[in-house]
C-alpha cells in the first residue's frame, strides 16, 4: 500500500441509455482516496503501470479480507490466499516500461494480472446489469468524524454483490452496506442444498464451549461461564414456526421454462388460479380435494427449489414458488406467517428426506460425516419448533449408530459420529435408543469417548422430570457416562466438576429434579454392585468404578439446597449390607453424614433420626452407625465422635424431647459407651434420662449414673443433675402461691429467675399474656406439675414449646394459644393432652385437617375458639 494517496477515476459507460448519462457524469468526478493504515502497511512495489496500480489497490476485493475505509474509499490489505493465474496479453508500452523498471516478483505479478481481469469482470458486470451507479458507490465519500471503518464482506466476489444488490433492487446502497451485504434472506431465496452449508468446523471448537465436564477443560475452567452461541449455529432471528401440515392455499401451475416463467411473473400476469387444502405428508404433498392442478400428489424429491417471491404484485402477494423439472408451482397465502410456515415446512421435508436417503445408501464415511454435519447444522438452524423437527434429525443419528454395531470400527465410527452430531444433542432430547448406544460408547471406550459431546444430553436427561423406572436406558447412559468420566487420570476432579456444572453456579439449583435423580442414578449404581456380596468383605480394584459414585453423594453434600435432597433420599438407609462393609464407600457416607449432622436446618439433621412411619429395616442411621453393634465400617472412634454429633444436633434443636429420649431407650449402651469418651450430647442425654424418668428401673437408673460417674465431665454434669433435682424437690415442698401473672416485659431469662428464685411448687395457674417468653422457656414451665391453667395469648411461643409442656404437663386443663406462632405440627401433639377442657386456638396457622383430628383424640375438649383459622 503506497504511503501516499492515490487517486483513482472510475469511469464506467454502461450504454447508451439517456436515463443513467446524467448520473454517471454527476459521479464522474468522484475520486477514491485510498489512505495508508494500521491494518495494511505493506506498500506498492515501485514500477506498476496504471492498470496494475489500480489493480494493485483494488486487491481487496480478490478474498475474504477485511475492508478498510478511509474517507468512504476502500483501502486494500494484505492478500490472504493466491488466486489462480490468468493469462493476459500486455500492451508493448507496457512491457518497455516494466523492463526499464526492477524486475518484480512472479507471485506479485500473478496476483496483480489477476486483479487486473477480475476488474475488466467487474466493470463488464455492471454494464451487463444496467447499474452503472454501483461502481460510483464504491467511491462515495461518506467520512464519519474522519474515524476509518472496517467492514467485513459477506461475499467475496464483488460480481456476487452487484447480483444481489440488483435483486433486491437497492439502488442506493452506500459503500458500507454494499460491502458488507449479506446473503438475501432464507424468505428471499432457496435454502443451501445438502453438502452446501457453511458453519464452523466441530474441530475448530473449544471442549468448554459444550461445557465442561470434558476431560480437557473440567479442571481447570472453574471460571469459564459458557457461551452458547459461539461455534453452534443458530436459527434465524424472527418469529418461529410450528410444522405446517394442513392449509387452504392458493395454487397457480405453468407449464413452461424457467425463463417464461420469470417473464411471466415480471409481466404480473396469471391465467389460472385455484384453491386447494393441501397436506404435507412424509413423502409428497397432496390435496384434500384431487382435482385440476394438484390431481396428483408432488413428491419432494421432483422439487428442483423453493423459495418465497419477495417482489410481487400487491394483488398477486405471499407467494411461494416451487421450481419442477418441467415447469412452476406457485402457493399463496393470506399472510406472510402462513407463506413463511409453509415455505420452512416443504424445505425441511424435501431436506430431511434427502439426508435420510443420502445417509442411509452412502458408503464412504468421510461423506457421511460431512453431509451428517450438515443436516446437525440444517436442523439447528431452521425456525421450525415442533416435536417431528426434533425426533426426525435424531432417529437419523440413532440409525447412523445402530448400523454394522457388532463391528470391529464401530467405537471408533460411534466417536465420530457423536462428536459431529454434538450441536443436535446439546439441544434435542435424545431418545431410549440413542441413550443405549451412547452407554454402549461409554462402555467400551470410556478414555476416548467425546465427553464434550455427550454432557450436554446427559445433563438435559438429570434436569428433567424423567422416569428412571418407565426410562431404564437414561439412568444407564448417565452411569456410564460418570464411569467413563471417572476412568480418565484425573477422574476424581472430572466428577467434582460434573456435580458442579449440573448444580450451577447460583446458590440454588435451578432444576429441582436434578438432585433427585443424580442422586437415584449413584445409588442404583452401588446397589447393583454389593446387592449381592454377602460373604465377607475385601477391597479389590473392581471397586474402583463404583467410588466415583460414592464421591458424587459427597460432592452433593456440598451445597445447601442439594443437602436435604440427599437426606431425604437416605432416610431410611437405602444402601446394602455389602457397601456398608467396604471401608472405601464407608468412610465417603461418613462425610456425608457428617455434613448432616452439622446442619442446623430440621430438615437436613432430622434425616439421621428414625422416621415415624418407616419400617423396622431398614434402619435409621442412629442404629447403623451405632458403636455397639455398627452395620457402617469405620473405625471405633470415628463411629462414637458422629454418633455423639448427630445426637448433639437433634438434642440442640427439634428433639429435645421425652418421647424421642423414650424412642431411643434400647440404645442405651450406645449412649454409654459414647459418654464414656465425653461426648457433652452423649452425657446430656443420660442426665436427662434421669430428670425426665424415661430409664425405667433401678438397675437401668445405677448403669446411667456409672456412667455419668466414670469421667471427670459426667461427674460435673451428675452433680449439676443432682441440683436441679433437690431444687425441683424444694420448690415442691415449700408450697407457695396458686396463681401468678408476669408483667409484659417478662422474658425468659424473668421466667428462670422465678422459678429458680421463689417457692412455687404449687402453682395451678400461670399467665405469661403479651409478654416477650419463647419456646425456650418450656423447659422451666415443665418443672410445674400441679399447673392447670397455662395463658400464652400473644406470645412467640412455638411448635417445639407446645410439644415439650404436652409430654410434661399432662393435667393441664386450660390453654390459651391466641395470635402465637403454632401450627399443625405443635397443635397434634396437643392430643396427648387427655385432661384438656378448653382450648383457644384463635388467630393461629391451624388448619382444618388437624382441628379434626385433635377432636378426634380429645373428645372431652368441652370449649374452643378456632376464629381466624383455616378450620373456622
Amino acid at each position: 500500500m503506497p504511503s501516499y494517496s492515490q487517486e483513482i477515476n472510475v469511469d464506467v459507460n454502461s450504454n447508451d441509455d439517456n436515463a443513467f448519462k446524467a448520473k454517471i457524469n454527476e459521479n464522474k468526478n468522484d475520486q477514491v482516496k485510498y489512505m495508508a493504515t494500521d491494518v495494511a502497511n505493506n506498500g506498492a512495489p515501485e514500477g506498476l503501470n496504471a492498470d496494475q496500480r489500480l489493480a494493485f489497490a483494488l486487491r481487496d476485493f480478490l478474498g475474504p479480507a477485511n475492508m478498510v475505509l478511509a474517507d468512504d474509499g476502500p483501502s486494500p490489505s494484505s492478500i490472504e490466499q493466491p488466486m489462480p493465474f490468468i493469462d493476459e496479453t500486455v500492451d508493448t508500452e507496457d512491457l518497455m516500461q516494466s523492463e526499464e523498471e526492477p524486475t518484480q516478483n512472479h507471485e506479485t505479478d500473478e496476483v496483480l494480472n489477476n486483479a487486473a481481469c477480475r476488474l475488466r469482470r467487474w466493470r463488464a458486470a455492471s454494464r451487463k446489469l444496467r447499474r452503472p451507479r454501483i461502481i460510483n458507490n464504491l467511491s462515495a465519500e461518506d467520512e464519519c468524524n474522519g474515524v476509518v471503518k472496517t467492514f467485513n464482506g459477506g461475499h467475496t466476489d464483488l460480481a456476487d454483490r452487484l447480483r444481489s444488490l440488483a435483486a433486491a433492487s437497492n439502488m442506493s446502497a452506500s459503500a458500507g452496506e454494499l460491502l458488507s451485504l449479506a446473503p438475501p434472506p432464507p424468505a428471499a431465496t432457496a435454502p443451501p442444498s445438502p453438502g452446501c452449508l457453511l458453519t464452523p468446523s466441530l474441530a475448530d471448537q473449544s471442549c468448554a464451549e459444550y461445557f465442561g465436564s470434558s476431560p480437557e477443560c473440567c479442571a481447570d475452567s472453574s471460571g469459564f461461564k459458557s457461551n452458547n452461541t459461539a461455534g453452534v449455529p443458530l436459527p434465524p432471528p424472527g418469529p418461529r414456526y410450528k410444522l405446517a401440515t394442513e392449509g387452504a392455499l392458493r395454487v397457480c401451475c405453468f407449464q413452461h421454462t424457467r425463463t417464461v416463467v420469470d417473464k411471466i411473473l415480471g409481466a404480473k400476469f396469471f391465467r389460472r388460479w385455484e384453491t386447494h387444502i393441501l397436506s404435507l405428508l412424509e413423502d409428497h404433498v397432496v390435496s384434500k380435494t384431487p382435482s385440476g392442478l394438484l390431481e396428483r400428489p408432488i413428491s419432494y424429491s421432483c422439487m428442483q427449489e423453493v423459495y418465497c417471491i419477495s417482489r410481487w404484485d400487491p394483488a398477486r402477494k405471499y407467494c411461494l414458488r416451487i421450481v419442477m423439472p418441467h415447469g412452476s408451482l406457485l402457493l399463496q397465502a393470506n399472510d406472510a406467517y402462513t407463506r413463511d410456515q409453509w415455505y420452512y415446512s416443504i424445505v425441511w421435508r424435501r431436506n430431511i428426506i434427502r439426508y435420510r436417503n443420502f445417509l442411509t445408501k452412502s458408503v464412504r464415511k468421510e461423506v457421511v460425516l460431512k453431509e451428517l454435519k450438515n443436516m446437525v447444522d440444517f436442523a439447528m438452524t431452521t425456525p421450525l419448533q415442533d416435536e417431528s423437527v426434533t425426533r426426525a434429525p435424531l432417529q437419523i443419528l440413532t440409525d447412523l449408530l445402530s448400523e454394522n454395531k457388532d463391528g470391529q470400527d464401530w467405537e471408533e465410527w460411534a466417536e465420530n459420529v457423536t462428536s459431529v452430531a454434538a450441536p443436535l444433542l446439546a439441544e434435542r432430547c435424545v431418545n431410549g435408543e440413542l441413550c443405549a448406544l451412547l452407554a454402549r460408547l461409554c462402555q467400551r471406550r470410556p478414555r476416548s469417548a467425546p465427553l464434550p459431546a455427550l454432557a450436554p444430553p446427559v445433563r438435559r436427561v438429570l434436569t428433567r422430570n424423567v422416569d428412571f423406572g418407565k426410562a431404564p436406558t437414561a439412568r444407564q447412559f448417565v452411569r456410564d457416562y460418570i464411569s467413563a468420566l471417572s476412568a480418565h487420570n484425573s477422574g476424581k476432579n472430572l466428577v467434582r466438576r460434573f456435580v458442579q456444572v449440573t448444580h450451577g453456579s447460583g446458590a440454588a439449583c435451578p432444576h429441582p429434579r436434578a438432585a433427585p435423580n443424580l442422586a437415584s442414578v449413584a445409588l442404583a449404581a452401588i446397589d447393583d454392585r454389593y446387592r449381592e456380596d454377602c460373604s465377607p468383605h475385601r477391597c479389590d480394584d473392581s471397586e474402583l468404578e463404583v467410588l466415583c459414585f460414592a464421591d458424587i453423594l459427597e460432592h452433593m453434600c456440598e451445597y445447601d439446597d442439594w443437602l436435604v435432597v440427599v437426606g431425604g433420599v437416605l432416610q431410611p438407609v437405602p444402601f446394602s449390607a455389602g457397601a456398608m462393609k467396604c471401608p472405601r464407600v464407608a468412610a465417603r457416607l461418613g462425610a456425608v453424614l457428617e455434613r448432616l449432622a452439622s446442619d442446623p436446618r430440621c430438615a437436613a439433621h432430622t434425616c439421621v433420626a428414625p422416621a415415624r412411619a418407616a419400617r423396622p429395616s431398614p434402619p435409621s442411621w442412629l442404629r447403623v452407625t451405632a458403636p455397639s453393634d455398627p452395620a457402617l465400617s469405620l473405625p471405633h472412634k470415628q463411629l462414637c465422635q458422629l454418633w455423639g454429633d448427630m445426637l448433639k444436633t437433634l438434642l440442640a434443636c427439634c428433639c429435645k424431647r421425652k418421647s424421642f429420649l423414650q424412642s431411643m431407650s434400647k440404645h442405651l449402651p450406645d449412649f454409654v459407651i459414647v459418654a464414656l469418651t465425653e461426648h457433652p450430647a452423649a452425657l446430656e442425654a443420660l442426665c436427662l434420662m434421669l430428670e425426665w424418668e424415661v430409664a425405667s428401673g433401678e438397675q437401668t437408673q445405677l448403669e446411667i449414673i456409672a456412667a455419668l460417674q466414670g469421667t471427670e465431665l459426667g461427674q460435673r454434669y451428675y452433680k449439676d443433675l443432682c441440683e436441679r433435682q433437690q431444687t425441683l424437690q424444694r420448690l415442691q415442698a415449700q408450697g407457695g402461691p396458686r396463681r401468678l401473672a408476669l408483667p409484659v416485659r417478662a422474658t425468659d431469662a424473668d421466667v428462670a429467675a422465678l422459678l429458680d428464685a421463689g417457692a412455687l411448687g404449687n402453682l395451678e395457674c400461670l399467665s405469661l399474656a403479651f409478654t416477650s417468653v419463647t419456646s425456650a422457656c418450656a423447659h422451666h414451665l415443665i418443672k410445674l406439675p400441679s399447673l392447670r391453667y397455662l395463658n400464652l395469648w400473644a406470645t412467640k411461643f412455638g411448635d417445639s414449646g407446645v410439644q415439650l409442656i404436652a409430654e410434661h404437663l399432662p393435667r393441664l386443663q386450660v390453654l390459651n394459644l391466641c395470635e402465637t406462632p403454632v401450627s399443625d405440627k405443635g397443635i397434634e401433639a396437643l392430643s396427648g393432652l387427655s385432661s384438656l377442657r378448653r382450648l383457644n386456638l384463635n388467630s393461629t396457622k391451624l388448619s382444618a385437617e388437624a382441628f379434626e383430628i385433635l377432636r378426634q383424640r380429645l373428645p372431652q375438649l368441652q370449649e374452643y375458639d378456632i376464629r381466624y383459622t383455616e378450620a373456622w
